[in-house]
């Protein structure tokens, strides 16, 4: 006795649940078998949908050891539930091996789906039918061949009790163990909540009970006919909340089918071919709520490397743009240096130009700041801040701050702006960006151009007004691009320069576009940069 009592113990701590769960489980299982009893196989206890079977895959696939308990409640429900009487030796034998067979399914789901049954990708779902359609034949086999070996139902009837337990179990898992894999998790549970907390759910359940009310309307012969009305809830459901939508709108669609064949006339082969049809529209929501998922799931990745490549972009653009003032302070700094070292040896000495110098520095340090802080405000929300602004003298500051390095490298720089251009709305700050970018790369390009004489190296900027946009032009001497060039030149990280980072250009079109405007290039000779600037743009109304 004390040896029984050890290994029951055993059993109950294997098992992982108390006798009291155990109890309930039993008494759960025997109750979805008692609610499903509908339309038995004559002389047989084999039903179309076997709920029951979910909760026993359920079980031994998050506690494999349980198994006893399982065959303790198929055996519970053999003898409790059904209008049948079983000889005691074919239920016995009968429970065994439909707890075999589910035992497989759960080991096989295990195995090719991993514990959590995650049914979030297409190739989880059809994973899980294929399994669920191979366990539930080879329960029903087995349940056939030991109905058989029993004298229970003769070689005629095998087929017949094969086809009936298939699509009773088969259903059974399809439309039921995707709900315990909702319940098994908080997250899904917490994602279901949020689900009926949208007034569309509860639209899309009244869609489906209005359908199902449609078919069951119909004469007895004509009822499956409309029962492609159901589709509709389901595949919106799937469509509009994923997997979990598609799981909770197919239990629905079971639940009401049930209720409907036990309030409704109906015809015993109709209520088999309605199974068949759960059975698919089931499979077919989910398969569509794991390709909704997966797009979510897709989509999430995509903003997430967007977020990383803009801030890549972001720290490229900067690094860009703050390697000329910086590399300008480090001159003016050393100058200073100059001049300070010249004071210290000579009080006599002007102290106007270090002043000058100072404040040429302090100068730059502002410009980094404001770069560095626009640029970030950019890279953020695109955000622009516009204000009226003569385009001339933003042209004749950009021209002055790259005058010295043009004509370190031999360069002629020089601005054509028409008179009586009028105010545009911009963002100083960013266009000053775009045009140095535009200028630096002209000057680059125009004093590695060995095909001409150096005294026609040049750099001209225009600016003029056409109808409503103002268009600045830089144009330079070198050999200018040609078609192929013109079309890859705004690609990011894409330079020919020495070092260059390739974000210029890029950095430069989306600064352009944020106001409204284009930036394009011209085919050669000579290489031609446009970009337009509406005039109304950021006008106050």
């Amino acid at each position: 006795m004390s040896s029984l009592s050890a290994r029951l113990a055993g059993w109950r701590q294997g098992a992982g649940l108390g006798v009291a769960r155990m109890i309930l489980y039993v008494a759960a299982y025997v109750g979805l078998a008692w609610i499903s009893f509908i339309y038995p196989a004559r002389g047989l206890n084999i039903t179309p949908w076997n709920p029951q079977a979910a909760l026993a895959v359920g079980l031994l696939l998050w506690q494999p050891r349980s198994w006893w308990l399982v065959w303790v409640a198929v055996a519970s429900g053999e003898a409790l539930v059904g209008s049948e009487p079983v000889p005691w030796p074919a239920l016995v034998l009968s429970a065994g091996v439909v707890t075999a067979g589910y035992a497989a399914t759960a080991a096989a789901l295990k195995h090719w789906i991993a514990p959590r049954l995650s049914l979030v990708t297409r190739r989880d779902v059809v994973v899980f039918l294929a399994i669920v359609a191979c366990g539930s034949l080879l329960g029903a086999m087995l349940r056939a061949a030991a109905l058989w070996a029993t004298d229970v139902v003769p070689a005629a009837r095998i087929p017949a009790v094969i086809h009936r337990a298939f699509i009773g179990d088969g259903v059974g898992l399809v439309v039921t163990l995707p709900m315990l894999w909702v319940l098994a998790s908080r997250e899904r549970t917490a994602a279901t909540r949020a689900m009926l907390q949208a007034g569309e759910a509860w639209l899309i359940a009244a869609v489906t009970g209005l359908a199902m009310v449609l078919v069951f309307a119909q004469p007895t012969g004509e009822q499956f006919k409309y029962f492609y009305l159901l589709f509709l809830p389901v595949v919106w459901a799937a469509a509009r909340f994923g997997a979990i939508g598609a799981v909770w709108s197919g239990a629905l669609v079971q639940l009401l089918l049930m209720l409907a064949v036990q309030t409704a006339p109906y015809q015993p082969l109709t209520v088999f071919e309605l199974q068949v049809l759960m059975a698919a529209l089931t499979s077919t929501g989910v398969l569509l709520g794991a390709t909704v998922d997966e797009r979510e799931e897709a989509q999430q990745a995509l903003r997430a490397s967007l977020r990383l490549a803009a801030a890549g972009d972001m720290a490229a653009a900067l690094a860009h743009e703050l390697n000329q003032p910086l590399t300008a302070m480090s001159t003016y700094a050393r100058a200073s240096q100059l001049m300070a070292r010249r004071l210290g040896s000579d009080p006599d000495a002007p102290v106007e130009p270090l002043v000058e110098v100072t404040d040429k520095l302090a100068d730059e340090a502002t410009r980094a700041g404001e770069v560095v802080n626009r640029l970030r405000k950019f890279f953020r929300d695109r955000s622009t801040e516009l204000q009226p602004t003569d385009i001339s003298h933003l042209i004749a500051d950009a021209v002055q701050s790259q005058a010295r390095r043009a004509e370190s490298l031999g360069v002629h720089l020089d601005s054509a702006c028409a008179p009586g251009l009028p105010p545009v709305w911009l963002d100083p700050v960013q266009i000053a960006v775009v045009l140095r970018n535009l200028l630096a790369n002209a000057i680059d390009a125009a004093a590695e151009d060995r095909g001409g004489p150096a005294a026609q190296r040049s750099v001209t900027v225009r600016a003029l007004q056409a109808d409503d946009e103002v268009i600045v032009t830089v144009v330079d001497s070198a050999r200018g691009l040609d078609t192929v060039e013109v079309g890859r030149v705004f690609e990011s990280r894409r330079s020919e320069k020495p070092g260059g980072m390739g974000v210029g250009l890029a950095i430069s079109r989306s600064i352009v576009e944020a106001h409204g405007g284009r930036l394009w290039a011209e085919t050669g000779p000579g290489g031609k940069f446009h970009f337009s600037l509406p005039l109304t743009a950021g006008v106050p109304s």
